[in-house]
């Protein structure tokens, strides 16, 4: 990048009781109200957080947000998704998982008691055209074959009728079969989000290391893992505050996001550190990848909304493995591991690698 770009930074019930619906949505009002009474992002997590709170339904829940409260009288993202990750994450997707399971047991339960009373009504039109059929040897008046006639149309136009209703009620089902499709996939999708920066969490990087050392050992291909981790950021938190700390996180996102393509994915590992993994990719073209991602960070101008004065130059240290047959995924990730301390140790700021090394530009 050849002019620094700048991006702006912010400031600063009783558990197993069926709550009533005026409950449940006075509970909601109080929770947005502490949603904006200590300023917190408005994600989902957020949200459930402080319902949680509010509910009292989790006691470590609610003392652990009550020593972070008395502590700095605010919650950072970064907090929330680690209180959540820790107290709410697996159960709430359980949860919500469970809900839409027990919605498709209903709609699955419906459409079999459509096609049973179908089955059922296809045998009684079956009996009325047995009972003709006997009769029609013996109806040799006109009168007799009108009356079969009219007992054939009225017969024919309830069949219809269900048919239509069974139609209808079979396009219904339908329609709400896919829309629990969609919740569930929402629902998973979310349980593998990060909900401050919204990349790739680590459950869903722990799955796709896996299928991807899977299928390197299967065709040979190559497969690079970086890890990065953002120079002295602590010092950021402490002196702008876990706020800012959180968009310098979303912005280090946001850029790697915009560098990376195809079958790449990053991840916020933990904290400040982020893994990025490159499919088919050798360590020297991984390398020039992540040190462009480097450089692009480190001249990114941050500013402080507040005061509108620069954060200065926040730098990220990277460390590059190269996938070797029979290597396992925890072995892996140490090996990039110690690269990333590598570069720490080597003054930050710059890349390291097998046989390759980049320090600041």
């Amino acid at each position: 990048m050849d002019a620094k770009s700048k991006k702006a930074v912010g400031a600063g019930e009783e558990t197993g009781v069926r709550k009533s619906h005026k409950d449940v949505y006075d509970l909601a009002g109080q929770a947005f109200q502490m949603i904006d009474r200590y300023e917190t992002p408005p994600y989902p997590s957020t949200y459930a957080l402080w319902y949680a709170y509010v509910s009292r339904s989790n006691e470590k829940l609610v003392s652990t947000v009550e020593e972070m409260l008395e502590r700095g009288g605010a919650l950072s993202a970064y907090e929330i998704d680690e209180v959540c990750k820790t107290h709410l994450s697996d159960s709430d997707a359980q949860a919500a998982q469970q809900n839409i399971g027990r919605q498709f047991e209903t709609q699955l339960s419906a459409v079999l008691t459509m096609i049973q009373k179908s089955v059922s009504d296809n045998e009684s039109f079956a009996e009325v055209l047995d009972k003709i059929e006997e009769d029609l040897p013996q109806s040799v008046t006109a009168d007799h074959i009108d009356t079969i006639l009219q007992s054939l149309m009225v017969e024919n136009r309830r069949m219809a009728e269900q048919s239509q209703a069974l139609n209808d009620g079979l396009r219904q089902s339908q329609r709400q079969i896919e829309q629990l499709n969609r919740e569930l996939e929402e629902v998973r999708s979310q349980s593998m989000r990060d909900p401050l920066t919204g990349i790739a969490n680590r459950r869903a990087f722990d799955a796709r290391l896996a299928a991807e050392l899977n299928s390197s050992s299967e065709d040979n291909s190559q497969l690079c893992l970086a890890l990065a981790d953002i120079d002295h950021f602590k010092k950021v938190n402490d002196t702008y505050g876990h706020r800012v700390g959180d968009e310098v996180l979303k912005v280090f996102a946001t850029i790697v996001s915009e560098n990376i393509k195809g079958q790449d994915m990053v991840a916020r590992y933990g904290g400040e550190e982020f893994a990025i993994i490159l499919p088919r990719t050798d360590v020297r073209s991984a390398f020039n990848l992540i040190d462009k991602i480097r450089q692009q960070f480190a001249k990114t101008n941050l500013i402080f909304k507040q005061s509108r004065q620069g954060l200065g130059q926040i730098t990220c240290s990277f460390g590059i493995a190269s996938y070797r047959p029979g290597v396992d995924a925890k072995t892996f990730v140490e090996q990039a591991d110690r690269k990333l301390y590598l570069a720490k140790d080597l003054g930050r700021n710059q890349v390291q690698a097998d046989g390759l090394t980049q320090a600041a530009a």
